[in-house]
């Protein structure tokens, strides 16, 4: 090989080692600051999770590298594309838990973690239950203690409220009748009269009794007008408040909030019935057994009332707090 040849060779050889040493320079310099990581690597967790409750929209801060993101609510599962996701508020549900998860829909990369649980809580939807509480509480003199609501309806421009009361280390139950000076279409609104003891009467009955009145009740083949109405329409009946008591010696009351159910379909209703039970001096017998035992025409409706609107809800919070409580 001439001279010349070895030349053009070597300088074809060093420009081929300056190009790949070129192109491995240019790569360098070119390339992100922070590389994607290996295959498989986990995507970030999800944090910094808001819920706006004026548009009830949850947001969230993107993950590098996520293209989806699975959104959990109270163990429901969706997935979306962006970093919002709006909640179908229930009215009947006060509570939500929310977990979310980064997803690569490539596989380049694992799913991550789900993250720390978001709650929400619809307070205002919780406040009904409180301001039903605060406005009993407010109603009777200080010698009165309100230990619950057993139920709260209106009719016409009156709100009646029930409750049971302590007095002295004895317990009574108590029907007050408020005149909201117009007819009432929100519980809401109507909790907010004001001056309610000088436009109120108390209804005060004889010590209230501790019984399961409402279950002896239901276990009846026959039952009042109204509510024999509703099972023979097929519904399901059960109380969500209930307290029974005493009128007269041969006489007991029981007062609450009936539901009645038929498929995914529930009514509620504020009761009161007057039971006429004869007189026996077994307590318990009286109050349970007796219940069962008395004919249809022995009992009287003195109010079966539909509750609608934020009534209705009020009694589905009250349900809800109840299996709340029942499953800690």
């Amino acid at each position: 090989m001439n001279k010349n040849v070895r030349i053009i060779v070597s300088s074809v050889i060093s420009l081929v080692v300056f190009a790949v040493v070129f192109a491995i320079i240019f790569s360098v310099f070119n390339s992100n600051d922070s590389p994607k990581p290996p295959i498989n690597t986990q995507l970030g967790v999800v944090d910094n999770i808001e819920y706006d409750k004026d548009t009830n929209i949850l947001s969230w801060e993107e993950i590098d590298f996520a293209d989806s993101y699975n959104v959990s609510i109270n163990d429901k599962v969706e997935s979306v594309n962006e970093t919002y996701y709006t909640v179908d508020v229930d009215p009947s549900i006060t509570y939500y838990i929310v977990k979310i998860q980064a997803c690569d829909s490539t596989g380049t990369y694992l799913s991550s973690e789900w993250s720390k649980p978001f709650e929400i809580t619809l307070t205002k939807q919780e406040s009904l239950v409180s301001a039903v509480n605060e406005f009993a509480e407010s109603i009777p003199s200080d010698a009165y203690t309100m230990h619950n609501v057993v139920s709260i309806h209106a009719d016409g421009s009156h709100l009646f409220t029930t409750a049971v009361y302590e007095r002295m280390g004895k317990d009574y139950i108590l029907t007050y009748d408020t005149d909201c000076g117009e007819t009432i279409t929100s519980l809401e609104e109507a909790l907010k009269t004001q001056n309610v003891n000088e436009k109120t009467y108390t209804d005060s009955k004889n010590l209230a009794k501790h019984y399961d009145t409402a279950s002896s009740f239901l276990a009846r083949s026959e039952y009042s007008e109204q509510i024999q109405a509703l099972a023979d329409q097929q519904y399901d009946l059960s109380f969500v408040t209930s307290q029974a008591y005493e009128i007269t010696s041969n006489t007991i009351g029981l007062k609450g909030i009936l539901k009645a159910t038929k498929g995914n379909e529930s009514d509620y209703y504020s009761i009161d019935l007057e039971i006429g039970v004869g007189d026996f001096t077994n307590e318990t017998y009286k109050y349970t057994n007796a219940v069962e035992d008395v004919i249809q025409k022995g009992i009287m409706e003195h109010t079966f009332v539909e509750l609608t609107g934020d009534f209705k809800e009020y009694a589905q919070q009250v349900e809800e707090m109840q299996a709340s409580q029942n499953s800690n």
